[in-house]
């Protein structure tokens, strides 16, 4: 029992979305990235992630 799946449609959405983010003015892009690493950081905290990160960089400034 195969089914053949069309991925054509899903590929070609995949492709216009590209053509319209690579349109987008240069400080759009930007600030997609900051909600990105945002959100990303949010992610990170609610699982205790970056306890370490925070603790490399209280050492980085006691050193300097």
């Amino acid at each position: 029992m195969s089914e053949e799946i069309d991925i054509s449609e899903i590929l070609e959405q995949k492709a216009a979305r590209r053509r319209r983010l690579a349109k987008l003015p240069y400080e759009e892009k930007v600030e997609i990235v900051r909600r990105l690493q945002e959100l990303s950081r949010e992610i990170k905290e609610s699982r205790g992630e970056n306890e370490g990160l925070r603790r490399r960089a209280r050492e980085s400034a006691d050193e300097g």
